[in-house]
Order: structure tokens, then C-alpha cells, then sequence
């Protein structure tokens, strides 16, 4: 700024310099007589050749004052050039004088941060470190859960993101995404399987077949009567189920109350996907389920009854153990014994459509960190598929 005062105040100097120059061209020199307190001398005439200069002075006067001329203005350009920089960064106003007045400095404006520059990298911008918090909440929850289809109560455990909408009466509405998982364990669940029934009558066949009328142990009327009264294995058994429970809330609207200072109530409500997958067991049961006499259990399947005497391989109950015990999809039969040797999931399920309401309340310990529990509702499609979770809660807000 110092040196733009020295070059305006240098160009006005020059200005004045022209102007006396133009002035005095075109006039002729005349004697200057200082004031005196004696009377000045008579004047005395001269002759007009004298006063009057001839055509050759007055050319080379012209053509001195024209070079004068010619010199000022190189350098009246000089200094324009100079000034162009910091005419191009303040405002000139209008006006003649405005050469000889102090420009004011203008207060600089704020300009934002530029970010760090490093080994040629140019980090991006953050929006959190230029703005500060915007009110959103990040957390986590664990508590317990009710479970849909009367099953037991169990883990559930999940997060969620709650980000500012708008300021209403009281308190702030926002925009909630909710992830959430359960799990249970459900035990003396009773199915019954059609896959038994068959296996009923195949087995029936089967024993026919290997002449068991003539085994010695068993005769023909036991056999049938065992058949008639009870079957060889109960369609019906107990079973232990083990389900899982998956929510997707992508789009909930919450309502918190804020003018409690710390302590701050809400409720929430929206809509919601869900994924249901269970699977059933009859391992611990399946023994007690087998009706038959112990000595046609341990006949060997791959050869007749009379020639079980020095024969090897599995033996029947061997067979129905590792065809029907296990963990069974949809109640019917287990999966196959390869398939659960290469440790592949299975069991039945569905993706459902529901939504869910809640209410719960946050405690903020810092300005960053806060404490709470929740309570939420579940309502799936479809018939038994409410369910309930009530959770503890951590949330990092931002």
C-alpha cells in the first residue's frame, strides 16, 4: 500500500510538471520586478526588434518545450504501467482530485483455509472441520429381543445413523437409518415330517423283502402288528429351531425433544424390510423316535437276513440316523451329508415387508458422546410376525 501512495503522489508531481510546461508555451519571457520601497525607474522604450523575437527563436523555443513535452509523457506512461497492478486490486473512484487524497485500505476479506499441500498432493476439502458438528448421531445398540412365530427370546444387536432434517416445536426432526440382527434358540418345538411317513412304508417293503417272516427272532405277526400299531419311525418329533432375524429401516423419521438440555426423549416410527431364516434339529430326539426292536436295527442293510452272520456295512438304524437326523429345512429331512460336510448353510426362509415404531431417550455425557436405550416394535407381514427388541445404546455425535 506504502509504495502505491509513493507512485500515485510521483504521478501527480508529473502531472503538475506538464501542466506549468503547456502553460507556459505559447508565452514570452518577460522580467520579473521584485517590489521595493524606492520608486521604480522611469521605463525607458526599446526599440520592437527587441521585444519582439524573431521566427527562429520562437521555432527553437517550440521545438525544446515539444521535446520537454515528448520526455514528460514517456514517463507519465511509465508510471501508468506501474499503477496497473494496483488499480486491477482497488476501486478508483471518480473525480479530479482523487491523485492527491489517501486511498483507504479496504479490510480483507475472509478467505477460506486452503487445505494442506504435500509431496504434490492436494488434500480435499472436510466438511466437518470447516463447519464444526451438524447434529447427527452415529451408534451402535445390544439388548435382547422377542422373536416372531412364538419363538424364544433372544440376542439382538445392530447400529444405526440419525441425520438432521429440520428445527420443529421443542426439538429437531430427523432422517434414521436402522440395521439390526437377532438370533434365538428355540427348544421342544414339535414338527412333524411327510418324509417319515414315506419312509414308513419304503422300510416296511424293504424288511419284506429280506424275508424277515423267516428270521428267527421275529416272527411274521410281530412284524406286521408292530407296523399296524406303531410305526417304525414317529412322523411327529421334538426339535430344537434355531432362527435369525435380519431388519433393514432405510427410511424412518424421529422426533427428539432438545429443550431438556441434556436429557433428550424421542419417538420414532417408518417403514422397514425384513429377512427371516430358521432351521430345525431332531439329533437329540431321533433316537427315542425309532420304534424298531433292536436286533432288526442291527441287521445289515447290504445283505439278506439269512446271511447276516459274518457280514459288514452300515446297519439299519445306522442308514435312517444319516438319512433323517440332523438339521432339517422346513422340517422335513436334513440337507445332504456332503453338502453339511462342506459346511454349507441351509435351512427355509423369506424376505418379509413390515415397519416398526419406538420410542427410547439419550443421555449426552460430553458434546460428543452420548448414552441411552431404546425400545422398538416389529410388525412383519404374515400371520405371528411381531416381535420386540429393547436395547442399550452408544451413540458418537458429529
Amino acid at each position: 500500500m506504502l509504495a502505491g501512495n509513493r507512485l500515485l503522489t510521483a504521478s501527480s508531481i508529473l502531472l503538475v510538471v506538464i501542466a506549468a510546461a503547456a502553460a507556459g508555451f505559447g508565452q514570452t519571457p518577460a522580467p520579473v520586478q521584485i517590489a521595493a520601497n524606492t520608486a521604480a525607474p522611469p521605463a525607458v522604450s526599446k526599440p520592437a526588434a527587441e521585444i519582439t523575437p524573431s521566427t527562429s527563436a520562437l521555432q527553437a523555443r517550440i521545438e525544446a518545450q515539444q521535446l520537454e513535452i515528448n520526455k514528460l509523457s514517456s514517463l507519465v506512461e511509465k508510471l501508468q504501467a506501474m499503477l496497473e497492478p494496483v488499480a486491477s486490486t482497488h476501486a478508483v473512484l471518480p473525480g479530479s482530485s482523487i491523485g492527491f487524497l489517501p486511498y483507504p485500505s479496504p479490510s480483507p476479506s475472509p478467505s477460506p483455509s486452503e487445505p494442506p499441500v504435500s509431496a504434490g498432493y492436494q488434500a480435499p476439502r472436510e466438511l466437518l472441520p470447516d463447519i464444526g458438528q451438524i447434529g447427527a448421531q452415529l451408534g451402535f445398540f445390544v439388548g435382547g429381543a422377542t422373536n416372531p412365530y412364538k419363538e424364544s427370546t433372544g440376542f439382538a444387536s445392530g447400529g444405526y445413523i440419525d441425520l438432521p432434517w429440520k428445527n420443529v416445536p421443542g426439538g429437531k426432526l430427523s432422517y434414521e437409518i436402522m440395521i439390526g440382527l437377532q438370533r434365538t434358540l428355540t427348544n421342544n418345538l414339535t414338527t412333524t415330517s411327510g418324509v417319515n411317513a414315506l419312509v414308513n412304508t419304503a422300510l416296511n417293503s424293504y424288511l419284506q423283502g429280506l424275508g424277515l417272516e423267516s428270521y428267527a427272532n421275529v416272527s411274521p405277526a410281530l412284524f406286521l402288528g408292530l407296523n399296524q400299531a406303531t410305526p417304525l419311525i414317529d412322523d411327529t418329533m421334538t426339535v430344537q429351531e434355531r432362527s435369525k432375524v435380519l431388519t433393514v429401516a432405510p427410511f424412518e423419521l424421529k422426533y427428539t425433544i432438545t429443550k431438556l438440555g441434556r436429557f433428550r426423549p424421542y419417538g420414532v416410527a417408518g417403514l422397514g424390510g425384513y429377512v427371516w431364516i430358521g432351521s430345525e434339529n431332531n439329533t437329540k430326539s431321533f433316537a427315542s423316535s425309532l420304534n424298531i426292536p433292536s436286533n432288526i436295527a442291527g441287521l445289515y442293510v447290504n445283505c439278506t437276513v439269512s446271511a447276516q452272520t459274518g457280514c459288514t456295512g452300515p446297519t439299519l438304524a445306522q442308514v435312517l440316523t444319516a438319512v433323517l437326523s440332523g438339521s432339517q429345512i422346513g422340517g422335513l429331512a436334513p440337507a445332504a451329508p456332503d453338502l453339511i460336510a462342506r459346511g454349507v448353510p441351509h435351512g427355509q426362509g423369506n424376505v418379509l415387508f413390515g415397519g416398526q415404531v419406538g420410542a427410547g431417550a439419550d443421555f449426552r455425557i460430553s458434546p460428543r458422546l452420548s448414552m441411552g436405550f431404546d425400545f422398538r416394535h416389529n410388525q412383519m407381514e404374515g400371520k405371528n410376525g411381531g416381535f420386540n427388541t429393547f436395547a442399550f445404546k452408544q451413540g458418537l455425535n458429529w
